[in-house]
């Protein structure tokens, strides 16, 4: 058992530690959560987050921090920005290990639940990629396991108590994280499962150690927040909350069916051996308790992202947790029965989607007139086919094993495989469409310290990033309009017509610096109208930086 738990050490390591720094940085998240701490970093102010010198009410500030600290210890670079996330879907993982090993359940079973955990595929990308979703995820699943471990724990004892409480630590940290969600989420699941499982007494009574808890977690950064920042509550309330689950213009609005949409390929390759892992319940009576908390985690969270209007594709990542622990134990419990029918239905469904996978990508390349891979990146479209021809045949080999711990290392070895795969071959075109930043880097030495710089709302913060810049103007607004409605700021919501006004009187030699833009294409209408026939043009297929020179009149 030393020697597995070892060897999913490393590859934990391989998979999330040592790929953070390969990629470019992409935009708009993550340099996003890179900016907002290193000015947390350069400004000294650990309470109100700022993006550009504007109030960015949009988060609390516990993934900034997190993120501050990396980057203070390891520097201003991809890999101290990511780190954060790779650690708490590795801690997250450990969690899952411990519940089950406290539970009862066994080291194998517990192991293996991380190891399904670690290889679901949106655990594997967002694991990777430098956002809050994935220590909010940690924190919020986490206090959901030791509140578990305290419903098994003998009532109004020591030892229940001090779940209860770390329990509510870890929801507090929570809510420092990504807000509300902390609390209207285990209500909305652990209210329910009392309430069926008959445990009036933990509800009504031991319950409140996990509120009061909460509470003194938030209450020290939400005083100072309210005394600084008075009108942060209210923004961050009604935008941030009651709007984005309500409104039909809520920001990434989608309709109701989103999630079960992106189901499949966000859960690959588990999402197939469902059906195996309910019928290991079912036959397994010893794990009902389990199942039903796991259901009520899964279920209920899940319908309530698929009603609320905005949605993205992180929003689910809590909803791995339960699926992972499912998957393994039911799984376990099904082969332990003597069965395998499910289990190979399983690995017919997945070996149907790989050789779609496999289908698509051939016809994409060789049939499509819009190829993803350019005539120059032969070594990668070789590379991905090889990849998934190597996927197909771990998956097919997990259905002649008759040991489950192989099979199952056979599943997620399949997905793994895909994953690293993928970060070395993604495409050029892709990665130069996520990521300004290398252009950006290539003009770094054409830009003066007076510069005067103006963005739209899509790369000012790869711009802020790349060259350490905070005093932007811009000419789009986004997310940035609320921290422009300051009226310290409102110079800076320039605007295309502004825009025109600051080349005019460069013009006339009233504004005697460089003027850069930075936009992503098609940029502004009539740029080079605007600029004039003496501005420089810079640009990748997505990306522009426009620089216009200040020429002295002769």
């Amino acid at each position: 058992m030393r020697v597995a738990m070892i060897l999913l050490f490393l590859a934990y390591t391989m998979v999330y530690i040592l790929p953070l720094g390969v990629r470019p940085m992409a935009t708009p998240d993550e340099s996003r959560y890179a900016e907002i701490p290193r000015e947390m970093l350069q400004s000294g102010n650990w309470a109100v987050p700022h993006l550009i010198d504007l109030r960015y009410f949009e988060k609390p500030p516990m993934g900034y921090w997190l993120n501050a600290i990396s980057i203070k210890l390891l520097g201003e670079n991809n890999f101290a920005v990511r780190l954060p996330s790779a650690l708490a879907t590795g801690l997250t993982a450990w969690f899952i290990w411990l519940l089950l090993s406290r539970a009862g359940y066994g080291q194998r079973t517990a192991l293996t639940a991380a190891m399904v955990f670690l290889s679901i595929a949106e655990v594997l990308i967002v694991g990777n990629l430098a956002v809050l979703d994935n220590a909010f995820s940690l924190f919020l699943s986490a206090g959901m396991m030791l509140f578990y471990l305290a419903a098994r724990t003998k009532e109004k004892t020591v030892t229940q108590r001090n779940y209860l409480l770390a329990s509510g630590l870890l929801f507090g940290l929570a809510f420092l994280s990504k807000g509300f969600l902390a609390i209207a989420l285990p209500g909305l699941i652990l209210l329910p499962y009392c309430l069926i499982q008959k445990r009036f007494r933990l509800l009504l009574q031991s319950s409140w150690w996990v509120v009061l808890s909460t509470v003194l977690t938030v209450m020290p950064w939400a005083i100072i927040i309210h005394h600084r920042e008075a009108d942060f509550w209210h923004y961050f309330i009604w935008e941030e909350h009651i709007r984005r689950f309500l409104s039909p213009t809520a920001q990434h609005a989608a309709p109701n069916y989103a999630y079960v949409m992106m189901l499949p390929a966000a859960m690959f390759p588990w999402l197939a051996f469902i059906p195996a892992a309910i019928a290991g319940f079912r036959l397994n009576k010893e794990h009902r308790d389990l199942f039903l908390y796991l259901l009520l985690w899964f279920l209920l969270p899940f319908i309530f992202f698929s009603i609320s209007k905005g949605k993205l594709a992180t929003y689910i990542l809590p909803c791995m947790i339960p699926a992972a622990i499912l998957v393994a134990v039911g799984v376990l419990d099904y082969f332990k029965a003597g069965r395998k029918r499910l289990l190979v239905l399983g690995v017919v469904i997945n070996s149907l989607l790989l050789l779609t996978g496999l289908g698509l990508l051939l016809y994409n390349q060789y049939l499509s007139n819009d190829p993803l891979y350019s005539a120059t990146e032969s070594i990668k479209i070789y590379s991905m086919i090889a990849s998934l021809f190597v996927a197909l045949a771990l998956n097919i080999a997990a259905g002649f094993f008759s040991l489950p711990r192989k099979s199952v290392m056979a599943i997620a070895a399949s997905s793994v495989v895909l994953f690293l795969m993928l970060i070395i071959s993604l495409p050029t075109s892709m990665l130069d469409g996520k990521s300004p930043n290398a252009l950006f880097e290539q003009v770094k030495h054409r830009i003066k310290p007076d510069t005067i710089f103006v963005t739209d709302g899509n790369v000012v913060r790869a711009v802020a990033w790349v060259f350490k810049r905070t005093n932007i103007f811009l000419v789009y607004y986004g997310e940035l309009n609320y921290g422009l409605s300051y009226p310290e700021h409102k110079d800076r919501k320039l605007g295309v017509e502004g825009l025109k006004r600051l080349v005019a009187k460069q013009d006339r030699g009233e504004l005697k610096h460089d003027i850069a833009l930075f936009c992503e294409n098609p940029c502004i209408p009539n740029t080079r109208a605007i600029l004039g026939k003496d501005a420089q043009h810079y640009s990748t297929e997505m990306f522009s930086v426009w620089l216009k020179p200040y020429v002295p009149a002769k």
